[in-house]
């Protein structure tokens, strides 16, 4: 394949002289999914991407669309999920423009290069879409329109957000929420075609396989306290082995006591459900409980641990049926979805190493920088000027 894009000889790749520099940012992820209703964004349900654009939002000023490597369903938790969103800084003059550079580790030339490789990018999605089929229809461009917009009071807050971020809504679905699906849905093309003929085959041999990870999984549950202004540890300790006694005797229930007792509100809302020790990570001393424990088991006294104390249940055991796992069924639900998102990773990791072949194939000529633009100022003083600050901030530390 060839790819030819003319870019205007005063900027660094379209926008002003100083550039609407468009970033397409990489967040590797780790989460607890137990709070959350799957990755997806939906409307009146927390979820993961949902919470995470709101924060990204935030903190660039503006609406954001995030792309996940595929999606999780509720409770799942995540330990290596790979994200990316694309946002603009407008840097007008050139001491923004400079200090920016600087602070970021960039030079002229890097910028040039990054802004370029971003095009060509795009270009080549472009043209693997069409090889592979692949269409963005207008009713995919609503529902995600609409799944940022709900993120906003209110409509008028999403186009101030958009003023603050020097973008119209036109311009948002063209430079962020077109190319996020035309990427995604070209992902998904791929990962079809290199998985026909797979399908529920290839999902129980991962099950299989992973047969003694889930052989002896525990689903607990948990109330976790912790001090309160001016408890000590021996208080904190004598509350917690009170709240035990209490639903030993059978004054409350677990679930009931989680709700209304438990300082891990994510769990909480749930009766205290903290998943599955297979798909999740723990504390050793909470693992360690969990061990002598069978399914329906509280433990004997309250667990201590770095967090505070932990009154654990443990309410439900998966044993590998004799003979080994011969259908996905024999499954709990949460591994069923946690091999599915192991699928969707793995797919989204293919799709990285299908494209930088695609890309390594494809005939790209870049033609030299020219001299004297408008983008390509001295670095020297204000290289100058952070280094001074940088030893004002060591004097000040060290004072």
């Amino acid at each position: 394949c060839r790819i030819k894009r003319a870019f205007p000889p005063g900027t660094p790749g379209g926008g002003t002289a100083k550039g609407e520099l468009m970033r397409n940012i990489a967040l590797k992820l780790m989460y607890n999914g137990t709070a959350y209703h799957g990755w997806q964004v939906q409307k009146n349900a927390v979820t993961v991407c949902g919470t995470l654009e709101k924060a990204i939002a935030d903190i660039c000023g503006g609406p954001v669309h995030l792309t996940g490597c595929g999606r999780t369903d509720a409770g799942v938790h995540a330990e290596h999920y790979i994200a990316n969103f694309r946002t603009s800084s407008s840097l007008e003059s050139d001491e923004a423009w400079g200090e920016w550079m600087v602070a970021n580790g960039y030079t002229p030339e890097s910028v040039r290069e990054e802004v370029i490789d971003y095009y060509v990018n795009q270009d080549l999605y472009d043209q693997a879409a069409k090889e592979y089929n692949v269409t963005v229809e207008q009713a995919d461009i609503d529902a995600a329109l609409d799944e940022t917009k709900a993120m906003f009071e209110s409509d008028e807050a999403f186009q101030e957000a958009l003023e603050a971020s020097s973008m119209t809504e036109e311009s948002y679905i063209e430079d962020v929420i077109r190319p996020n699906l035309l990427q995604t849905k070209l992902a998904e093309a791929v990962a079809a075609q290199d998985t026909e003929g797979e399908g529920e085959d290839a999902t129980l041999a991962q099950a299989q396989a992973m047969s003694e990870q889930f052989n002896g999984a525990k689903r607990s549950s948990h109330i976790l306290l912790t001090a309160e202004e001016g408890e000590d540890d021996a208080a904190l300790a004598a509350r917690a082995q009170e709240l035990l006694d209490q639903i030993n005797a059978g004054e409350i229930s677990f679930e009931d006591a989680a709700s209304q007792y438990s300082t891990d509100t994510g769990s909480a809302a749930n009766g205290g459900d903290v998943g599955w020790d297979a798909l999740s990570t723990f504390v050793t001393e909470y693992q360690d409980a969990l061990a002598g424990l069978e399914k329906d088991q509280i433990v004997a006294a309250p667990v201590k641990s770095e967090y505070g104390y932990h009154i654990i249940k443990v309410t439900d055991v998966y044993e590998v049926p004799e003979g080994g796992i011969t259908s996905v069924d024999q499954l709990p639900t949460e591994f069923q979805e946690y091999l599915t998102y192991m699928e969707q990773s793995n797919a989204s990791q293919n799709f990285s190493t299908w494209f930088e072949e695609y890309r390594n194939n494809a005939e790209i000529t870049v033609n030299p920088m020219p001299e004297g633009l408008p983008y390509a100022i001295d670095l020297a003083p204000y290289e100058e000027a952070a280094a001074q600050n940088a030893e004002g901030d060591a004097a000040a530390t060290e004072g």
